[in-house]
């Protein structure tokens, strides 16, 4: 049986707002990827610190735009 590999897509919420999420994921879909879960969430400040942890020491942290939404 042939190795399958699993990414993690994340979707700003500026395109879920416009409505885009359907046709970000045809587009995927349309390149032969399956996709096999879905969630939505609105992400809290201490996910996001845990998600950017390996920036946190960077010039410039995108939290505060994500946690805004």
């Amino acid at each position: 049986m042939a190795n399958l590999e699993h990414t993690f897509i994340a979707i700003k919420p500026e395109s879920v707002q416009r409505g885009l999420v359907d046709e970000i994921i045809k587009r995927f879909e349309q390149k032969g990827f399956c996709l096999v879960a879905m969630k939505f969430l609105q992400a809290s400040e201490d996910h996001l610190k845990q998600h950017y942890s390996d920036l946190k020491d960077r010039p410039v942290v995108a939290m505060e735009h994500h946690s805004s939404q």
